[in-house]
Parts: C-alpha cells; structure tokens; sequence
C-alpha cells in the first residue's frame, strides 16, 4: 500500500473514532433523550461498535503494511 493510501486510510478509522466518542460525549452530556433515537443504549452500542471495528480496521493496517506501508513498523 503506498504512504499517501495509508495515510488517506488511517485519517478515515481516527475520523471515524472521533466521531464517535463525540457523539457518545453528546449522550452523556445532555442527559436526554433525543426524539429520533429514543433508546439510547442501543445507540451508544452501535456507536461502540462502529469504534471497535475502525480500531481493528487500524490494527490490521498496521501488522499488515506498517507505519511505512511495508509491513514492518518503524520503532
């Protein structure tokens, strides 16, 4: 995989994250519920799960083609 497509990937899981811890933020901040999401528990799992799986998504990345896009991380 070349660097920029790395790069480009890596930056799409984080987003992804980011988003999500934001929006997991928002749940416990407001303490209330949101009229189109009304169970917020199932909410919070579904975003824990979109989390997990961009973090696995990075982890295959790196054991895969390294933080030089080799396979082989760079200590």
């Amino acid at each position: 995989m070349n660097e920029r497509l790395r790069k480009v990937m890596v930056a799409r899981y984080q987003a992804i994250i980011e988003d999500c811890k934001y929006k997991i933020r928002c749940y416990s901040d407001q303490e209330m519920v949101i009229p189109e999401h009304p169970d917020i528990t199932l909410e919070i799992d579904k975003l824990l799960t979109d989390m997990s799986a961009a973090e696995e998504k990075l982890a295959v990345m790196e054991l895969h083609y390294g933080r030089n896009g080799t396979g082989k991380a760079i200590l």
